[in-house]
């Protein structure tokens, strides 16, 4: 099991707050999974880091047949912010949402972004997808979690869930077409060692950019009080 980046043990000590993530999708195979359950442990069970044991074994069979074939798979990766407390965020310049799609957005191989219903939620109407305030013991908090744990750009207390889209590694076993640097058509067949799918590796990545930006978010607040 990988070794706990220090952002996640500050946040965890300070906060009680837990960041996991985990494969959601490879291509078309999507895993069932239940986002408030899963645990690290679980996300580390298996190469390709997805916690449903029986899609992640055919996740890896379908990437060891694309690289076989010299080709590549894209999919998603979810994370799950636990514990989070209500506040962080600013409304206007700094909101959380968008600094988490700033963080993530920015690795390599990332072409969308999405938290909470995401772009389901167009499906819906107002008044399906509002979010309804209740007691939840001796706080205030939400029945359903539409809005992914962030509300006007701040953190609401409830779980923070996103999910980031990576596309199929560029590089490929394949012949491909192209142009040479005269501008004439040409193909290009690539050589050395290139992963077939590249979400297994950045799923301690998206991790770390989500812990980043919460962590630099509970100090802004520190520094004001």
């Amino acid at each position: 099991m990988p070794l706990e980046p220090s952002q996640k043990k500050w946040l965890s000590r300070a906060h009680g707050i837990e960041v996991i993530a985990f494969v959601r999708q490879i291509k078309n195979l999507a895993a069932k999974i239940d986002s408030s359950k899963v645990k690290l442990s679980d996300v580390e069970k298996n190469i390709v880091r997805c916690p449903d044991p029986r899609a992640a074994k055919q996740m890896i069979a379908m990437i060891e047949k694309v690289r076989k074939a010299g080709d590549s798979l894209g999919g998603v990766i979810e994370c799950i912010a636990r514990n989070v407390p209500a506040g962080l965020g600013e409304p206007v310049f700094d909101k959380l949402e968008a600094e988490l799609a700033k963080a993530v957005m920015s690795l390599p191989a990332t072409k969308g972004f999405e938290i909470g219903s995401g772009f389901a939620g167009t499906e819906l109407f107002g008044s399906q997808h509002n979010d309804v305030f209740v007691r939840k013991g001796k706080r205030i908090g939400t029945l359903t979690n539409r809005s992914g744990g962030v509300q006007g750009g701040i953190s609401n207390g409830e779980p923070i869930i996103l999910r980031v889209a990576f596309k199929p590694t560029a590089t490929i076993m394949k012949k491909q077409k192209t142009v040479n640097t005269r501008g004439h058509a040409d193909e290009i067949t690539a050589r050395g060692r290139h992963d077939p799918c590249v979400l297994p590796r950045a799923v301690p990545m998206v991790e770390a950019m989500v812990a980043l930006v919460l962590m630099d978010h509970a100090l802004r607040q520190r520094a004001i009080r």
